[in-house]
């Protein structure tokens, strides 16, 4: 488990860091998709930066109205943000508004900037899933991870013994194949994606996720369980069921036979 990172004289914090170089990546990956979708990378990075701002100061004051007897005493350390100072939901709200507002200002359609958000939060979340591997955050069952390179056993089950006080087992890497999952649809869209239909891909690319989450949780360890399935895996199994759904009906129509209305009316139209 590595919760700090050093850098000479320094030691900083690796979640912390991580985050922002988390939001820095998907906010690049967003800009490129966006160039894609024909959107002005500076208005994404004007969006982002606005969004992760907003959000982090609804998700502060949301933890300080939770705890407001704590820090009525001490007012300062409203200004402290430590590790779980933040409300994960407040937060998202807060950024999601944040966003709308500002794209409603400058007028441009959310559509499109949610499909390129949809890239950006994966290539993000693969930071993140780096950063819950390095701290330990996320934790794997027992057992040793089917071809995987001993190196990559080694360490990990280092890292997760740290944790768990079992320096003789190895554990599942949860939280990298996660990582490794993400960073695969992102690259897989990019470079081999059909951008002709945008929407389309990302909800390709969100049934992946789903799919990917379906797999690697069942090799995690602290997880709420709901019969002999993990609620996480429910709840992926239940959005790749609805996904496939909705991309079943919007499946590409060309070469199917035209309406009664559209024929006639391109068969009046050859007569004229």
């Amino acid at each position: 488990m590595y919760p700090s990172l050093p850098l000479g004289p320094l030691s900083l914090p690796t979640a912390q860091i991580l985050a922002i170089v988390a939001a820095w990546f998907g906010l690049s990956v967003m800009a490129r998709v966006g160039r894609r979708l024909r959107l002005d990378a500076d208005m994404i990075w004007n969006l982002g930066t606005i969004a992760f701002a907003a959000g982090v100061i609804v998700a502060r004051l949301s933890h300080a109205v939770q705890f407001w007897g704590v820090y009525r005493a001490e007012p300062l350390l409203l200004i402290s943000i430590r590790p779980g100072g933040l409300l994960l939901w407040p937060g998202v709200v807060g950024a999601l508004i944040a966003g709308y507002l500002y794209l409603i200002r400058v007028g441009v359609d959310p559509r499109p900037v949610a499909i390129a958000a949809v890239f950006g939060l994966l290539a993000g979340g693969v930071v993140l899933e780096i950063s819950n591997f390095l701290t330990g955050a996320v934790v794997g069952t027992m057992g040793v991870p089917p071809g995987t390179p001993s190196w990559l056993l080694s360490f990990a089950g280092g890292s997760f013994d740290a944790v768990l006080s079992q320096t003789s087992s190895t554990r599942h890497p949860v939280a990298l194949y996660r990582a490794i999952g993400m960073m695969l649809i992102v690259g897989g869209s990019l470079v081999w994606g059909n951008w002709g239909r945008p929407g389309r891909l990302a909800g390709q690319a969100v049934l992946a996720l789903a799919l990917l989450r379906l797999f690697a949780d069942g090799f995690a360890a602290d997880s709420r369980l709901l019969g002999s399935l993990r609620v996480t895996q429910v709840a992926a199994l239940v959005a790749a069921a609805g996904l496939a759904l909705m991309l079943a009906r919007t499946v590409d129509r060309q070469g199917q036979p035209q309406s009664a209305g559209n024929s006639e009316e391109g068969g009046n139209s050859s007569a004229r």
